[in-house]
């Protein structure tokens, strides 16, 4: 919607002032859309303190750790919904890098093409949870928020796939 702080705030307090609702209640009731739009796909979202973001594919679960604010859990699983949306169109995603992961394939872990892989689908999932906010259900997003937080965690995959092995 915007990126521009002052007015993103302003726009938030006006809502839930006009809502008579905490600015902590927007973040919860976009979280819980995302958790209708993933139970649609048969999966369930868990809140768990000090746990790690993640899609639990064997269990048709998303982990959420509990311990931030509202608003970064939702940037959380928006980015573990566009891990969903990557796994839907595997053609697509395997189209743009040399080795779409495999999980099964223990040999190919080392490869940098493994690497890249890995590191093409954390920004490919960070963009399309975006897009799934943004422009499918209409959410508000802090851009520059969601963008600290997108590189933020993409450079720790950064740092992963540049560390020499040992």
């Amino acid at each position: 919607m915007t990126t521009d702080k002052v007015s993103f705030s302003t726009l938030l307090d006006s809502i839930a002032k006009q809502f008579k609702i905490k600015k902590s209640d927007i973040w919860k009731r976009q979280f819980l859309d995302l958790e209708d739009w993933l139970s649609k796909r048969e999966l369930k979202v868990s809140l768990e303190k000090d746990c790690e973001d993640i899609i639990e594919w064997g269990n048709d679960l998303v982990r959420i750790n509990s311990k931030p604010k509202w608003e970064n859990r939702y940037y959380a699983l928006l980015h573990e919904c566009g891990h969903i949306i990557v796994s839907e169109n595997p053609e697509n995603f395997e189209y743009n890098y040399p080795y779409y992961v495999d999980q099964k394939d223990e040999r190919k872990k080392n490869t940098d093409a493994y690497r890249v892989s890995i590191l093409g689908e954390e920004i490919e999932s960070w963009k399309l949870g975006r897009n799934l906010g943004d422009n499918i259900l209409n959410h508000f997003i802090n851009h520059r928020k969601f963008d600290r937080m997108m590189t933020e965690c993409v450079m720790s995959y950064v740092f992963w796939a540049t560390e020499e092995e040992e």
